[in-house]
């Protein structure tokens, strides 16, 4: 085998770094702390699978190195929870209710004090966003029971209360 292709076959055996990794998904969304750190473990998994490495042997040093590229990244301001579920809310908002969002920002790892304020502001703009969804979606007050109740189904699946669900379903307009 040429040198060339040796060092060819080895480039692409050989992991790029976690920070440039990290930096790499970080450059196509935001993701929460929680977020990044399980996507770069699950990549640091894939590539010892590769090289051939036992998983026990290097999962504590991994993420030793994975907290420290997540303290760096937060010192400089690269990563931020908060930017994070800024980020969702304004890309979920139209089309899910405060519930859904709520859970999406937990299992994320977003700090509850965070993200208290961002949905008290989702709360206050529940209805017309419940109301504008199923506007687009059905459009005119069920006549039927069955028709309600699939009605119903969808916006309490898309995370809207009760409450607001029965006043959208029951022919309320917005003020």
């Amino acid at each position: 085998m040429s040198e060339l292709a040796s060092k060819s076959k080895e480039r692409t055996t050989q992991s790029p770094s976690l920070k440039a990794r990290a930096l790499r998904l970080l450059s196509l969304r935001e993701y929460s702390r929680k977020g990044l750190a399980a996507k770069l473990a699950e990549s640091e998994a894939r590539w010892a699978k590769l090289g051939g490495e036992q998983a026990d042997e290097s999962s504590e040093s991994t993420a030793v190195q994975i907290t420290a590229v997540l303290d760096d990244f937060e010192a400089r301001g690269w990563l931020s929870d908060e930017r994070f579920a800024e980020a969702l809310v304004r890309r979920r908002g139209e089309r899910y209710g405060t519930r859904k969002i709520a859970d999406e920002l937990q299992r994320a790892g977003v700090d509850g004090a965070q993200s208290a304020a961002l949905l008290h502001s989702l709360r206050e703009s529940e209805y017309q966003r419940a109301y504008e969804l199923w506007n687009r979606k059905y459009g005119l007050v069920a006549q039927d029971q069955k028709e309600r109740a699939r009605q119903y189904r969808f916006l309490a699946s898309k995370g809207f209360s009760s409450d607001v669900v029965g006043k959208v379903i029951g022919g309320q307009k917005p003020d």
